[in-house]
């Protein structure tokens, strides 16, 4: 008998996003963010940090507790003075801190316009619970790292493998404010995580 050959076969995936540029993907992004109650702000790298102080005005130090790396001498600065920042030699502790903090403040590394979804890979000192237990998430978004959807983000992270670059344990797809509607078909957000979640967006200074 012969073996059955099982041809390759292509699934088909829209391209009603492809081609659109980073302005017009960047409004896309907002329109899927508002759908899933995610709050949105606006900003550029200039103001960042004004914006920043702004929002966590009030709230104590050790209530906004950070977990973000990106080399950029000035928001570093400004996470010392005015957050707790995750460390990993304090352990389980870093779990206590997101537990009992009003803010957590992340960076994502690509953000999908055609749901609103934010990814966060979890490596290096980037801690996981920080988008997970704090009363609100609040997620750094430079506009260039808006993407059109999953299939953009998967190949990116197919490219690092084939590169020999690490992937981390754990890549956090996060869609707004966690919500369910499995308690008698109610909608109830913040049911197993952030109560809200705030999206800022930062464009580059012309």
């Amino acid at each position: 008998m012969t073996k059955l050959q099982r041809n390759k076969v292509e699934i088909p995936v829209s391209s009603v996003y492809s081609k659109l540029e980073t302005d017009s993907l960047k409004r896309v992004f907002i329109e899927s963010a508002i759908l899933i109650r995610a709050d949105i702000i606006e900003t550029t790298q200039t103001n960042l940090l004004e914006t920043l102080t702004e929002l966590i005005k009030e709230i104590p130090r050790q209530k906004v507790l950070s977990s973000i790396e990106r080399g950029n001498t000035k928001l570093d600065d400004w996470l010392q003075v005015n957050t707790t920042k995750w460390n990993p030699a304090l352990g389980s502790q870093n779990i206590q801190h997101a537990e009992q903090a009003t803010i957590g403040l992340t960076y994502c590394d690509h953000a999908l316009a055609e749901s609103g979804t934010v990814v966060l890979l979890n490596e290096n000192n980037k801690g996981r619970s920080v988008s997970l237990l704090p009363e609100i998430h609040v997620v750094l978004i430079p506009t260039k790292s808006i993407i059109p959807r999953l299939q953009e983000s998967m190949t990116m992270l197919s490219e690092r493998i084939k590169q020999g670059q690490p992937i981390p344990t754990c890549i956090n797809f996060i869609t707004g404010p966690s919500n369910s509607a499995d308690i008698e078909s109610y909608l109830v957000v913040g049911v197993h995580g952030p109560l809200r979640t705030i999206y800022v967006i930062i464009d580059e200074d012309i």
